[in-house]
């Protein structure tokens, strides 16, 4: 049993029911894993506390095991990428062309370069973020001359 409460050896009498946290108590190549659910699934974007025992065994315990199989500290919460800011397609053919074409040695690496050269001036100076539209880009352009004219 890897999702238990503590507090029933501790002279807990409401135990299952009762409001004390469940907790991850799992053995691992010789190794004792215990730490509670709320803290390591809060860490991990859980929005509430874990209260069920089925919540904690379905969802929980497979990334819980999944972290110590991988060789990770499931104590230590995963950080977070820093933001990329804007990405626009043109910056991502860029890293697209040094990280992978260049990378990887790849024979054909004139002619993707030359593939490259044609979308990034197909598509222009300003080119659009990922996940933007041409419609919205006409419409931010349109929105943002008018203010320009109303500044006036």
């Amino acid at each position: 049993m890897a999702v238990r409460k503590i507090c029933k050896p501790k002279g807990c009498r409401g135990s299952p029911r009762c409001e004390h946290p469940w907790w991850f108590d799992v053995m691992h190549e010789g190794k004792r894993w215990r730490m509670r659910v709320d803290e390591f699934a809060i860490a991990r974007g859980a929005t509430e506390p874990i209260t069920s025992k089925q919540t904690a065994e379905r969802v929980w315990e497979p990334k819980f095991m999944g972290e110590i199989m991988a060789g990770r500290d499931p104590h230590i919460p995963p950080t977070k990428s820093a933001p990329v800011g804007e990405l626009t397609v043109t910056g991502f053919l860029d890293r697209y062309y040094t990280n992978y074409v260049e990378a990887e040695g790849l024979k054909s690496a004139k002619t993707i370069n030359g593939h490259l050269k044609a979308l990034k001036t197909s598509l222009g100076p300003t080119s659009p973020r990922f996940g933007e539209t041409g419609r919205d880009r006409a419409v931010q352009s349109d929105v943002s001359a008018g203010a320009r004219s109303g500044d006036r």
